[in-house]
C-alpha cells in the first residue's frame, strides 16, 4: 500500500503535469488556429489574384469582340450607302448589330466594374496588380511555410503528449 508521502508526490506530479499538459496543448491549439487563419487569408488573396487575372482576360476578349462588331457595323454602313434600291434587310441587320454592340459595351462596363472591385480588394491586402504572377508565387511559398509550421506544431503537441504519458507510466 502506498504511503502518505507517495500520494503527496503523485498528487504534486499529477498537478504539475496536467497544468503543463493543458497549457502546452492550449498554446499549440492557439498557434495551429492562428496559422490556419493566416493560410485562409492568403488563400483568399490568391483567389482574388486569380479572379483579377480572369477578369482581365475576359475584358480583353470582350474588347476584341466589340472591335469586330464595330468593324462589321462600319462595313454594313458602307454597304447600305452603296446599295441602290431596297435596303430593309440591311437596315434590320444594322439594328441587330447595333443592339449587339450596346450589349457588348454594357458587358464590358460590368466587367470593368468587377475588375476595379477586385483590384481594390487586392490593394487593401497590399498587393500590387502590376506584378500578380510574382505575388501569387510568393503567396504559394508562404502558404507552404505556414502549413509546415502547422505540421510542426501538431507534431510537437503529439510528442509532448507521448512524453507526458511516458512520465506518468514511469
Amino acid at each position: 500500500m502506498a504511503s502518505r508521502k507517495e500520494y503527496e508526490m503523485l498528487f504534486a506530479l499529477n498537478a504539475r503535469m496536467n497544468g503543463g499538459f493543458s497549457g502546452t496543448f492550449s498554446k499549440a491549439q492557439a498557434e495551429f488556429s492562428r496559422l490556419g487563419k493566416e493560410i485562409q487569408e492568403l488563400q483568399k488573396i490568391q483567389g482574388n489574384i486569380s479572379s483579377y487575372q480572369k477578369q482581365q482576360g475576359a475584358i480583353e476578349a470582350t474588347r476584341s469582340k466589340l472591335e469586330n462588331l464595330q468593324k462589321q457595323h462600319d462595313l454594313l454602313q458602307k454597304e447600305i450607302s452603296e446599295t441602290t434600291g431596297s435596303t430593309a434587310a440591311l437596315e434590320r441587320e444594322k439594328v441587330k448589330l447595333e443592339q449587339r454592340i450596346k450589349d457588348t459595351e454594357a458587358a464590358l462596363d460590368r466587367q470593368g466594374q468587377k475588375l476595379e472591385a477586385t483590384g481594390a480588394r487586392l490593394k487593401e491586402a497590399g498587393v500590387d496588380t502590376g506584378n500578380l504572377a510574382q505575388k501569387d508565387a510568393e503567396l504559394t511559398s508562404r502558404i507552404k511555410e505556414l502549413r509546415a509550421e502547422q505540421d510542426k506544431a501538431a507534431d510537437s503537441a503529439g510528442t509532448f503528449g507521448e512524453r507526458t504519458a511516458q512520465a506518468f507510466e514511469a
